[in-house]
């Protein structure tokens, strides 16, 4: 049986279970097929409304290059939870994973899938000796992350445009 790991790999890795004593209501399993990814892009575009449906295979396949990893979580046969995660090593946090994306259906909301979600990334990190996850939340899903035992942190990503120099 494959080792599972969080290091970016080509190779599709079977999860841990989220806990013990919680009832998985989700199959998760790494997206990685061009028909896969391209399939979660109605529910990733939810999120992100920058991405197209014509580029959306090719930024994908760019981010993994980088170690980008997409997770689904299914239920009943249905996408209805996305990841989209890093392993990183900054000066700043040390070794971390980073949740670049979480979504869930809007109809699936509230059933625990954005939780079991995490819950089952927090494990396989454990398993690969690393201590936290990071991400950036948007103000309206405070509470949520919040629930699952999150910190907020006081930096305020900031951005800007390079051309007009």
């Amino acid at each position: 049986m494959e080792k599972e790991s969080l290091v970016p790999s080509p190779h599709s890795l079977v999860g841990v279970p989220a806990s013990p004593r919680r009832i998985r209501r989700m199959d998760i399993r790494e997206l990685r097929t061009d028909e896969e990814i391209r399939d979660s892009f109605p529910l990733l575009s939810s999120l992100r409304d920058r991405i197209r449906a014509e580029t959306f295979l090719r930024e994908v396949r760019r981010q993994q290059i980088e170690g980008y990893r997409l997770f689904g979580g299914f239920a009943g046969g249905r996408l209805v939870c996305l990841a989209g995660v890093r392993r990183s090593h900054t000066l700043a946090r040390g070794e971390h994973l980073f949740v670049d994306d979480l979504v869930t259906l809007e109809e699936a909301r509230g059933k625990g899938h954005g939780a079991e979600m995490l819950r089952w990334l927090a494990g396989r990190s454990r398993a690969e000796g690393i201590e936290r996850i990071y991400l950036d939340s948007r103000a309206t899903a405070k509470g949520f992350y919040e629930k699952q035992g999150y910190t907020m942190m006081t930096s305020i990503p900031c951005w800007r445009g390079t051309s007009g120099d």
